[in-house]
């Protein structure tokens, strides 16, 4: 396996220095002659699998100077194929994903470096290393910002933030693995958004963000599905979760009565879009909640102005809370609201 210490960059185009008898290798000088010789050497150990072996010659003559521009393009081409060969080997054995990641970090051509970074996301996720499958891909995001292997780099990072997502572990206050997991899942929207499984990380950032209480942020990333993936399979979740977080938010009946329309539109629109999911049980009981809570709002408003004496706003609020608790099937709410209707509440006989 090729040392990162050792690695040179591979793109020196160096102009050949005339006059030249002998070269640097290896710590010791030789003819320019056996330069030919340690290629053929480099060849056959290509020739017969022995990547490594390959790519620590090919590495030393390409810190050679002096080399003819023929001879350093083809020295420059087989490193490249050495090194593909390498990280294929590689990617086939487990428990190598920390040597994949070594390509990364060293200044090969684009292209190996990514085929290395993939190969070693996949190998870290398998061996359950997902925290550092992340930092790989975002490496290469950093180095190669537009690299061909996006698709399946937008892939991986879904794939390690939603394991991250489920991993219990921390260390104190100064990590988690569920913090690392809303790093790389928001990573993933922001950077990735044409990623297909976008709609997989905003779902999971919305469930991530209600069960620490964060309601507004998990309502916002539940719209961003709605909004980018209309035509998701997790829609439906998505957009029934946002009226009842709205809910949640919700602690005064009194001063809220905006929110509580505006949330039984939405519930409301979600039963005519989605008739027969499964969460159709869960949005009916939160549009029932909704209703009694409207009620609940006209009830107070209701005897506020009975108290300040205005009949008229009294007997406005009062029948829409009948009418209201009425739909809801609310008897309890429904007295309330009779009991401040002069006409229709119970007279003496």
């Amino acid at each position: 396996m090729i040392q990162s210490k050792h690695l040179l960059p591979l793109l020196l185009a160096a102009a050949p220095l005339c006059g030249c008898e002998s070269l640097s290798f290896g710590g010791r000088s030789i003819p320019t002659s056996e330069v030919a010789a340690v290629l053929n050497q480099a060849k056959e150990d290509l020739r017969v699998g022995a990547y490594g072996r390959a790519l620590d010659k090919l590495e030393r003559l390409l810190g050679v100077e002096g080399l003819p521009t023929s001879q350093r393009t083809q020295i420059t081409r087989l490193f490249a194929a050495a090194a593909e060969q390498e990280i294929a080997a590689l990617a086939a054995r487990p428990g190598a994903a920390d040597d994949l990641a070594a390509f990364v970090n060293n200044e090969l051509p684009r292209e190996v470096a990514v085929s290395a970074g993939i190969a070693a996301a996949r190998s870290y996720i398998a061996q359950g290393d997902t925290e550092e499958a992340w930092k790989i891909l975002r490496r290469l995001d950093e180095r190669f910002p537009l690299h061909h292997e996006r698709a399946t780099a937008g892939r991986l990072l879904v794939d390690a933030g939603l394991a991250l997502s489920h991993d219990d572990r921390s260390w104190w206050i100064f990590w988690s693995a569920r913090d690392e997991s809303l790093a790389c899942l928001e990573y993933v929207v922001l950077i990735h958004p044409a990623q297909p499984r976008c709609d997989e990380a905003y779902l999971r950032l919305g469930e991530l963000y209600a069960e620490e209480d964060q309601r507004s942020l998990a309502i916002d990333r539940y719209s961003d599905l709605v909004l980018y993936h209309s035509n998701s399979i997790l829609r439906a979740a998505a957009q029934a979760r946002i009226p009842m977080l709205r809910l949640e938010l919700l602690d005064s009946p009194e001063y809220d009565r905006s929110g509580l329309l505006t949330a039984l539109s939405e519930l409301d629109d979600w039963i005519v879009r989605f008739p027969t999911h499964s969460m159709s049980d869960a949005v009916l009981a939160s549009r029932l909640d909704c209703l009694r809570r409207l009620s609940a709002s006209d009830i107070g408003i209701a005897r506020y102005y009975e108290r300040i004496g205005n009949s008229n706003g009294m007997a406005h609020h009062a029948a829409r809370a009948y009418d209201i608790a009425i739909t809801a099937g609310d008897a309890h709410l429904a007295a309330s609201a009779t009991a401040l209707l002069p006409a229709l509440a119970p007279t003496d006989s």
